[in-house]
């Protein structure tokens, strides 16, 4: 078949083709760009969020070493293995 054809009014083959695949990238992209935006963050698995029971401080703690910045109690799963 030859590129030269016309397939619609004035349009050739080969113009339909160049526009096709224009609209096939473009789409590609906006997908691509639309799963970014609309996915969701998976939480980091180092950190936790805790309070603590001693001195009433909240905030993140890493599930390794975690300890109260206030008064150094352990905290979270540091807690858990500390056995108090």
């Amino acid at each position: 078949m030859d590129l030269d054809t016309i397939v619609f009014r004035t349009y050739t083959l080969q113009e339909v083709l160049i526009v096709g695949a224009g609209i096939m990238i473009g789409l590609f992209f906006l997908v691509s760009f639309v799963k970014k935006l609309f996915k969701k963050k998976e939480p980091d698995k180092h950190i936790q969020l805790v309070r603590c029971a001693n001195c009433g401080w909240k905030g993140q703690v890493s599930r390794y070493a975690g300890r109260c910045p206030s008064c150094n109690e352990p905290m979270g799963d540091q807690k858990a293995k500390s056995g108090s």
